[in-house]
């Protein structure tokens, strides 16, 4: 959820999902149950003021698309309002809405829905997997910023612990849980501001004396993604942009600066190559530890919302919070189109399943 866009346009997300079937989108029917094991998982955040939030899925190789397979496998119940992202551990899927504060764990295949976790959320944001924990990062804008803890093995909450300004990205790097815990924060005008430059790292066994590491004072901080075990930060300004690797058990970082290249908003890793999206949508592709010159893979179409890269393809998500929406495929290798389809309200992320 994007408190920038939220406010505007909290009253205007009006339109519930429609299932439709088109040329490449197809819907399911009864009597045979699909396999969602072998593909993409799409979260559709939904509207604001609305209960439409869902699910949709996409085969490997691009030529299956099903809709809403949350409410179609679990009697046509509505997921919720604000599907915030997606995390796994063994067969089971785990859904984090921000609204209306739950983790819906569904079987990652059949879609099922096998139990929800409500207990200490507060707009719960992203999850990560530790040992026998999961963590969720909640953020409420007005309240508590924390990290909960549950056990895999019951969904027992285990503890939280909080923090000054924000919570939202998490993820598992060298054995530690490290958390964005500054980030943007906005004027009267919704003009962007930095909150701080904190990133902090968790043992996630206690949960106990966590680490903070502050990053140089200029631009913001994007975006926190980990690759092969690592944990990397991504802070942009207006004029350049860069990438922190975080030494979690030293608590230090080594940056890579993207000189003249301004206003970068996402940050993928794929294959020992980082991707992301600069200034005018453009998507570049960069290999992990060089400083060489670089130039864009690609031009994205739209206000790009949901953004991944996944086995070779580049997954970007055209912003639309009032109906189903466009998702635009790119392949790595040259930047060429592969296919344009249409997904749900508000399409934040993409995981492979």
């Amino acid at each position: 959820m994007n408190i920038k866009r939220i406010l505007p346009l909290a009253f205007a997300s009006i339109l519930l999902f429609n299932v439709s079937c088109s040329s490449d989108n197809d819907t399911e029917t009864g009597g045979t149950q699909v396999n969602y094991g072998n593909g993409i998982l799409v979260a559709n955040e939904g509207g604001f003021t609305k209960p439409t939030s869902d699910v949709t899925f996409i085969s490997n190789n691009l030529g299956t698309v099903y809709t809403n397979i949350y409410s179609n496998n679990n009697g046509g119940e509505a997921f919720g309002k604000v599907l915030q992202s997606i995390g796994f551990s063994g067969d089971k899927a785990y859904l984090v809405a921000n609204i209306p504060n739950k983790i819906d764990i569904v079987n990652r295949t059949t879609f099922k829905l096998q139990t929800t976790v409500t207990e200490n959320l507060d707009n719960p944001r992203y999850i990560a997997f530790s040992g026998n924990k999961y963590f969720v990062t909640n953020n409420n804008f007005s309240g508590k910023k924390k990290l909960n803890a549950y056990n895999i093995s019951d969904n027992v909450y285990f503890g939280s612990i909080e923090f000054p300004r924000l919570a939202e990205k998490v993820v598992e790097a060298e054995g530690n849980i490290i958390v964005q815990t500054d980030g943007v924060g906005y004027d009267a005008a919704y003009n962007e501001l930095p909150t701080g430059y904190t990133i902090t790292v968790v043992n996630p066994s206690t949960m106990v004396n966590p680490t903070t590491i502050t990053l140089p004072a200029k631009g913001i901080i994007k975006d926190l993604i980990a690759h092969n075990g690592i944990a990397y930060v991504l802070v942009a300004d207006k004029v350049d942009s860069y990438i922190y690797e975080i030494n979690s058990k030293a608590g230090n970082y080594t940056t890579t600066t993207l000189t003249g290249i301004s206003n970068v908003q996402k940050l993928r890793a794929y294959n020992n190559e980082f991707y992301f999206i600069a200034k005018n949508n453009k998507i570049y592709e960069m290999p992990i530890g060089t400083i060489a010159p670089i130039m864009p893979l690609a031009t994205a179409v739209g206000n790009v919302y949901g953004f991944d890269v996944i086995d070779g393809k580049i997954f970007a998500s055209e912003a639309n919070f009032s109906e189903d929406g466009k998702v635009n495929v790119y392949s790595t290798l040259d930047g060429t189109l592969l296919k344009t389809f249409t997904a749900g309200v508000g399409t934040n992320g993409f995981y492979k399943n």
